[in-house]
């Protein structure tokens, strides 16, 4: 075996990698958005039913919205997949997704102040959900010569997840990337605290962390991003980076800052605006993640 296999994975995630990747280089010969829609299709259709992802869709709907029309319900697990597997195949390739998407339309209340912090060198904690893709927020961004980094969770496999790491890049057009471990934190915070626009998601299940109300139930919700806003005085922002109905193209909504006060204050806002967001397009936000898995006993 292979000594680096050795080191840092198993040979049969060595192989279940140069799979994948060879996948995804066949892929590549199709043209761009052709190749986005079969994914899309992918998931939507058996595969999405295979691997359990519409039943955890259906199971969520269920839980939040449980006197939604079952149609409804389909309708939105329909949407929620076919941007789960366009969404896959875009960012394997983020610097050609920037190259197609020049000029995504760029909007909101906290625009303005957006671009006045950039403009005078102060550091910005964006927050943010798992809506349409996150990719779309970073080349609309670029595009007013802001970089944007952040954190990203390890995965299983080594080798994929180094590829998955250089992609991230973007060619130099990313800010840092942080590994999710203490010493990556650190890292984004000495970042933060010396200017850089950075972001981190708040709709990810946690074990710990304040209990707040997330679309009317219980959920435990991490308070670095908001935390970290307070010790670095970084502007607190939200932004939406929605899929149109098209299917290809988008809009990244930036929202109204939230105003300095503590730490649970503050994330409970940020969750309020996520739930606003939610509500006026369910079919954006990534259902298939296990938001209420830890249940806080209150």
């Amino acid at each position: 075996m292979d000594n680096s296999i050795q080191r840092n994975g198993t040979k049969r995630q060595w192989l279940e990698n140069k799979a994948i990747m060879g996948t995804f280089a066949l892929m590549k010969l199709l043209p761009y958005r052709r190749r986005n829609a079969i994914m899309g299709a992918c998931l939507r259709g058996i595969l999405g039913t295979t691997i359990g992802y519409r039943k955890r869709i259906i199971n969520n709907l269920n839980l939040i919205y449980p006197e939604m029309a079952p149609m409804r319900k389909t309708e939105i697990a329909d949407q929620v997949l076919d941007n789960a597997g366009r969404t896959f195949i875009e960012n394997m390739y983020p610097a050609e997704f920037q190259r197609q998407n020049a000029g995504i339309e760029l909007w909101g209340a906290g625009l303005d102040d957006l671009l006045e912090a950039h403009a005078d060198g102060r550091p910005i904690m964006f927050y943010s959900g798992h809506f349409g893709n996150h990719e779309a927020f970073r080349a609309a961004l670029f595009e007013h010569g802001i970089k944007i980094g952040g954190m990203v969770r390890r995965m299983a496999n080594p080798y994929f997840y180094a590829n998955y790491k250089n992609m991230l890049d973007i060619d130099g057009r990313s800010g840092p990337v942080f590994e999710a471990t203490s010493k990556g934190t650190l890292g984004l915070f000495k970042a933060l605290n010396k200017g850089a626009a950075l972001v981190l998601l708040i709709d990810l299940a946690v074990s710990d962390g304040e209990v707040v109300s997330f679309m009317g139930k219980p959920a435990y919700t991490s308070l670095t991003a908001a935390s970290f806003a307070l010790k670095a005085d970084a502007l607190f922002l939200p932004y939406f980076s929605m899929r149109n109905p098209d299917g290809d193209s988008f809009r990244v909504e930036i929202g109204a800052a939230v105003e300095h006060t503590d730490a649970v204050t503050m994330t409970k806002e940020a969750t309020k605006s996520l739930e606003q967001r939610i509500a006026a397009d369910p079919g954006n936000w990534f259902w298939i993640h296990r938001r209420w898995k830890h249940k806080p006993t209150v």
